[in-house]
């Protein structure tokens, strides 16, 4: 058993979405930084898809009330465990009344914290991943409290104990992108601006979309077209021109044209970017 002693202002449970019912109007979720959700539970032992943590924004502390192991990783934070300073993707046994302290988040956006076995919540449409939107999945569908009591799982893919520990190493450099299936709709100089420009990601940013700050751009068409399904990591130019990128918690549908879309090898990455942080994209031909 974990027990929330300090809830930080933003903190659910996720693990690696809910498939199948984007045609119902139900996003995927899961955690936003993927790859590291994937290293986690590797050196863990743990099932890919086994739950987790999502904590952002500011610090805050847990109680083990039960011996575990436990990993954190995804953005860069001040994290203690007794007292001791935790390093990032390296697990850590905690005894029984442990604490783990989170001080700051430092770099990135989304910390994650992981212990063997998961976290057991009630799976809800084959996932425990929190939609906070609808109140779905997760702890109660919301958020984590002050007091709140999680329950380590049985999500073990090594019987025998964790797997080998190694280093995860964020990939740098620019996002890559793909053309959107309305590219057709932007002309050259639409692209230009597009691909030489430093944006950074607004502050009006959530899991749901991070809009895009630092150009206009315009397009050969309406502002708005028949809804049709989209994806997380579609680039989509509403009529004032600014780019807003779909995450996971986002729609399954929309009608602004869409110039591009963030492959997938790029999207925990774009995923981590901090508000006010810089980003460039590159086309992948």
């Amino acid at each position: 058993m974990i027990t929330v002693t300090v809830a930080p202002p933003f903190a659910t449970i996720q693990d690696l979405g809910r498939t199948g019912y984007r045609d119902s109007g139900v996003p995927v979720s899961g955690v936003a930084d993927r790859d590291s959700a994937l290293t986690l539970n590797s050196m863990l032992g743990n099932q890919h898809g086994a739950a987790m943590m999502e904590w952002a924004i500011a610090g805050g502390a847990l109680r083990f009330d039960t011996g575990c192991t436990v990993a954190v990783g995804g953005a860069v934070a001040e994290c203690f465990v007794n007292g001791k300073a935790m390093n990032p993707f390296v697990p850590v046994e905690v005894g029984a009344g442990g604490e783990l302290r989170v001080d700051r988040i430092v770099g990135g956006r989304f910390l994650l914290v992981a212990v063997r076995g998961g976290i057991n919540v009630p799976v809800v449409m084959g996932s425990r991943s929190t939609l906070l939107s609808a109140a779905l999945g997760g702890l109660e569908g919301r958020r984590l409290r002050n007091g709140d009591r999680l329950l380590i799982g049985d999500a073990f893919a090594s019987p025998n104990g964790m797997t080998r520990t190694f280093v995860h190493a964020a990939p740098s450099g620019t996002i890559g992108v793909i053309r959107g299936p309305q590219a057709h709709l932007f002309d050259e100089h639409a692209w230009t601006t597009f691909l030489n420009a430093d944006l950074s990601v607004s502050r009006a940013s959530d899991r749901t979309g991070y809009r895009l700050e630092g150009i206009e751009i315009r397009h050969n068409g309406d502002a708005t077209l028949p809804s049709e399904p989209t994806c997380v990591g579609a680039i989509q130019i509403p009529g004032g021109g600014a780019p807003i990128v779909i995450m996971n918690d986002g729609p399954t549908v929309g009608g602004y044209p869409k110039i591009a879309v963030i492959r997938t090898s790029c999207l925990s990455r774009f995923a981590q970017l901090a508000p006010v942080e810089k980003v460039r994209f590159a086309l992948d031909e």
